[in-house]
């Protein structure tokens, strides 16, 4: 860890205004560790934390989300980002986020393995699919990006796009301060 986690008491204006709008992002009962015993947020918000000028945006780019995707839908495109990039903490909270949801372990656990589970539903495997293209380093296909339009509408393909871009970020950022995971990680 390159940057330690920031007690509430220690946050200046900037920084509470930023771990005030977190923590309602995040809402009460998130099913993985977001904080430490302190009550500082771990996981990609001391760095974010740390510097409010450039997190602000980011943070309004993530609540800006729209609502068209399912959050099965969501949570395999994340996966599929997170694998990508191996990026602990990101996989971490968010298999666990797609456990609470319903997604199988076994679904869970291939997505993490940078797998394509054959258990996904139509929707979901349109969105892994995506991601993963996106991955390779050149346009979606044609027949992927109908397939997406098909199935989520324009406005879902662009919500799917820009959910793929928005977590690329973070695994990056969570990559480049080498944040751990919390003591109760599995």
């Amino acid at each position: 860890m390159r940057i330690s986690p920031i007690v509430p008491s220690d946050l200046s204006d900037d920084q509470r205004e930023l771990d005030e709008a977190a923590r309602r992002i995040m809402g009460d009962h998130v099913p993985f560790t977001a904080q430490d015993g302190n009550g500082a947020l771990v996981g990609p918000f001391p760095v974010i934390l740390r510097f409010p000028h450039l997190a602000k945006p980011l943070l309004e780019w993530f609540t800006s989300n729209g609502t068209v995707l399912q959050p099965r839908v969501r949570e395999v495109a994340i996966l599929t980002t997170g694998s990508r990039y191996g990026a602990a903490y990101e996989l971490y909270s968010h298999s666990r986020i797609a456990l609470a949801i319903g997604i199988p372990h076994s679904t869970v656990a291939a997505l993490v393995a940078g797998q394509r589970p054959a258990e996904l539903t139509a929707a979901e495997a349109v969105a892994h699919d995506v991601a993963a293209a996106l991955y390779a380093g050149s346009p979606v296909p044609g027949a992927l990006y109908r397939a997406a339009v098909d199935r989520f509408g324009e406005a879902g393909t662009a919500e799917l796009v820009f959910l793929i871009a928005q977590y690329a970020g973070i695994c990056l950022v969570l990559n480049a301060y080498d944040v751990p995971l919390p003591a109760d990680a599995e």
